[in-house]
């Protein structure tokens, strides 16, 4: 462009046209534009090429023709266009669009604000602000406007879901046109995975499980989740938030009911989405001795629960004395049963036993059994008046009543309704008596016995069919003219509710 001066006392005043001869101030294009206060007069001055005709200030529509550049000139008073010089009235405006980008992740429409600053020392003219794209929408503003140095505007823009820029466009010399990215995504749900336990797992009695989880969002921090862990038979385990390291934790201990749960966490976000995964499980039924609420068994005779040993006490060695100790809570399946416990026989004279003991309480009239030979559950036998006990019965005998034992040696026996004349099955033992703690595991399932001593297999055998019945498992134990303590300790016991 050729060095344009001004004659003494006079001022210019320029606008830009493009080959249209359109206005380029209110084009896209990075045009700039200049305008003195009052014009005087007008001059024409063609850029680069004359061979088109002139016309008078203030009309912006060319005559046909080829025009590639036009500079339309007005003189007027106290300013100067010099050559490399910004057309400017007095001073440079400066734009300055706050954020410059937005990106966002919405739960539903969202407004921002868009802040438009003239950090410059001269008037800013903001001639359009448009929008373009998807997902956002602008109310408009009435344009053109003036910023005056330091004077700020503020826009709202609302977004939803999409991409589009939003396009201002001004005097600034150096920024004829700004542009503001706007991008918006929707809020996702959670995501949630349970680690432990696994889909399927069953679960034994009496022990701690830790259900564990890993939860995450896009937005949310982990511990602003709202979680819950729900068993849909138990109802809600917790509502514990997270750690912030994203895990979630929740205690599954005793008190629960026995048989398949579906566990369920739900994490829910602050868009109030949500998100959820599920594991199913299989609680055994069951209960410990650690467990034990001495209010849900039943005392009969000489049978106590020591609180300093924290064990049962069935007798004390006292002579025809008999002790009974039923766990009446917690009923189990009686052909469908796993027991594991400690006992002690000794510390006396020598009689009589100890049995385990599934009393059928379809059946039930007393707790308490035979004396003596009857080792507190039986009956129907001339060394005992009885009663005999409705259920199965797996006794350690350690004293040999002639009429009633299959042997003289102490020895093991299963029976079914107290008969401890006939027994189903019987096998001998090694000595039990003062020879400390002993760990018995029995099995029963439908027509199959297993019953192990101190890691030793004694009853691996088949049974006539058992019916189920409601049992209430339990100890019972005997002396005559002999005595022996007879203890109960660890006990566990396990009611097959889960597919083995």
């Amino acid at each position: 462009m050729k060095a344009l001066e001004n004659r003494p006392g006079e001022a210019t005043c320029a606008w830009l046209l493009d080959d249209e001869g359109w206005n380029l101030a209110q084009s896209r294009g990075p045009v700039r534009f200049g305008c003195c206060q009052q014009a005087k007069q007008s001059t024409w001055t063609t850029l680069p090429d004359d061979r088109h005709d002139r016309m008078p200030i203030g009309r912006f529509a060319m005559k046909a023709g080829r025009l590639l550049l036009a500079l339309v000139l007005g003189a007027c008073t106290e300013y100067s266009l010099n050559e490399g010089s910004d057309v400017t009235g007095g001073g440079t405006p400066d734009i300055l669009v706050d954020p410059s980008l937005v990106s966002a992740v919405h739960c539903n429409p969202t407004a921002h604000e868009i802040t438009i600053s003239n950090t410059g020392d001269g008037d800013l003219t903001i001639y359009s602000v448009e929008l373009e794209g998807d997902g956002w929408a602008f109310g408009g503003v009435a344009t053109p406007f003036t910023l005056a140095p330091g004077a700020s505007a503020h826009l709202e823009i609302t977004g939803t879901t999409g991409s589009a820029t939003l396009y201002i466009r001004s005097n600034d010399p150096d920024e004829p046109e700004s542009q503001v990215p706007l991008k918006a995504s929707a809020d996702q749900p959670p995501t949630v995975r349970i680690t432990s336990p696994s889909d399927g797992e069953v679960l034994p009695i009496g022990g701690l499980v830790t259900f564990r989880a890993e939860i995450s969002d896009d937005v949310d921090l982990p511990e602003e989740l709202l979680l819950t862990w729900n068993s849909d038979v138990d109802g809600e385990l917790s509502s514990d938030s997270a750690a912030p390291d994203g895990t979630s934790t929740v205690a599954w201990g005793s008190g629960h009911s026995s048989g398949e749960h579906t566990i369920t966490l739900s994490a829910t976000d602050s868009c109030e989405n949500q998100n959820a995964d599920s594991v199913d499980i299989c609680q055994e039924g069951g209960y410990t001795v650690d467990e034990l609420d001495i209010d849900n068994w039943h005392f009969e005779g000489d049978a106590s629960w020591d609180g300093v040993e924290n064990w049962l006490q069935l007798t004390t060695p006292v002579t025809f004395t008999v002790g009974t100790a039923f766990e009446v809570d917690h009923l189990v399946t009686g052909n469908n049963v796993d027991i594991r416990f400690l006992f002690y026989i000794g510390g006396g004279t020598g009689a009589d036993g100890i049995s385990l003991t599934a009393l059928d309480m379809d059946r039930w009239q007393t707790y308490l059994g035979g004396t003596g030979c009857g080792i507190g559950y039986g009956g129907d036998a001339s060394c005992t008046e009885g009663p005999a006990l409705p259920g199965w019965s797996l006794e350690v005998d350690t004293y040999y009543n002639e009429e009633a034992d299959p042997t003289p040696d102490d020895h093991l026996a299963f029976t079914v309704d107290g008969d401890v004349d006939d027994p189903v099955t019987w096998t001998t033992l090694p000595e039990m008596e003062d020879t400390g703690w002993h760990e018995m595991q029995v099995s029963v399932t439908e027509d199959h016995l297993l019953v192990i001593i101190d890691g030793v297999t004694y009853f691996d055998t088949s049974i006539p069919a058992l019916d189920a019945f409601p049992a209430s498992v339990g100890f019972t134990a005997a002396t005559g003219s002999l005595t022996n303590y007879h203890l109960i300790d660890a006990l566990e016991v396990t009611e097959y509710v889960c597919s083995q």
